[in-house]
């Protein structure tokens, strides 16, 4: 009888097991699906979710009684400030559920700035050269460089990580995916544009008020993924785009340490060559 009963609770634990296994299992495949949708990292969108306002999360777990149930919302209420401390996590399948809730009611500026998180890593990046004129303004450089940046940007193809984050957040609203989009494109000329509007003025009047020994002046900024060389040229005119590695900015006078070597070699040899004869007539 004992043994019966021992052979029904080792069944009853292999299945209870079992069915742990299986529920550990759709709680990752829960949160591969939210990583997915999200277009990379969760822990940008996490940080969101946990700074709302008792308002704000309050209507969140309105809508998500609302997709599952009343039991459901109470869990979620008591368990928020462990959820919050990070011990214990939020299952995949919770999160995947409670985010899902959040794009209809999120602010734009907050989109914009999700959006942002991701674009930063995975954006075009650039490296070439503005060659600029004596005669040449800033609002041309400007012009020139802000040119160039649309034309990378308009160009780049979105990554698929941020295709997924455009979606995610647009909830299907291609108005609002269409705004995502803008505000990253004209992101990325502004930065540029403010950088070159900060340096320029200096280089510019310091190429002008320079003596006639100083003929370039060449300085690398960099601006979040873009390295922009600007070469400052008394003989140029205007501004123009330019490949950095298709001439050297080392004026072709200046002597390179080879033939540094090599005269100081010859000048040794002479030295020595004169020594000698020198001796060989005393």
């Amino acid at each position: 009888m004992s043994r019966s009963r021992y052979r029904g609770g080792s069944r009853g634990y292999s299945r209870s097991r079992s069915y742990g296994r299986e529920r550990a299992l759709e709680h990752i495949a829960a949160f591969k699906r939210l990583t997915a949708e999200l277009g990379g990292t969760v822990q940008d969108v996490n940080d969101y979710f946990f700074g709302l306002s008792p308002t704000e999360l309050s209507a969140i777990l309105d809508d998500y009684e609302h997709a599952t149930n009343r039991t459901a919302r109470e869990y979620a209420e008591k368990t928020m400030p462990k959820w919050r401390s990070g011990r214990p996590k939020m299952s995949g399948m919770v999160a995947e559920r409670l985010f899902n809730l959040l794009p209809p009611r999120m602010p734009l500026p907050t989109k914009y700035k999700l959006v942002e998180s991701l674009w930063h890593h995975v954006g075009p990046s650039s490296k070439y050269r503005i060659r600029v004129g004596i005669d040449a303004d800033v609002a041309q450089v400007i012009e020139v460089a802000k040119s160039k940046i649309t034309e990378l940007v308009v160009n780049h193809k979105i990554p698929e990580t941020i295709e997924r984050r455009f979606n995610w957040l647009s909830a299907g609203d291609v108005s609002v995916k269409q705004m995502l989009l803008s505000h990253i494109q004209e992101m990325e000329k502004t930065i540029v544009v403010e950088a070159i509007r900060a340096r320029m003025p200096v280089m510019l009047e310091h190429l002008r008020s320079a003596g006639s020994h100083t003929g370039r002046l060449a300085q690398i900024v960099s601006v979040g993924k873009h390295e922009l060389e600007f070469l400052m040229d008394k003989a140029a005119s205007g501004v123009r785009i330019e490949d950095p590695s298709i001439r050297s900015l080392i004026p072709s006078s200046t002597p390179s340490p080879y033939k540094i070597a090599a005269g100081l070699a010859i000048t040794i040899f002479f030295v020595i060559l004169a020594i000698v004869v020198w001796r060989s007539h005393r």
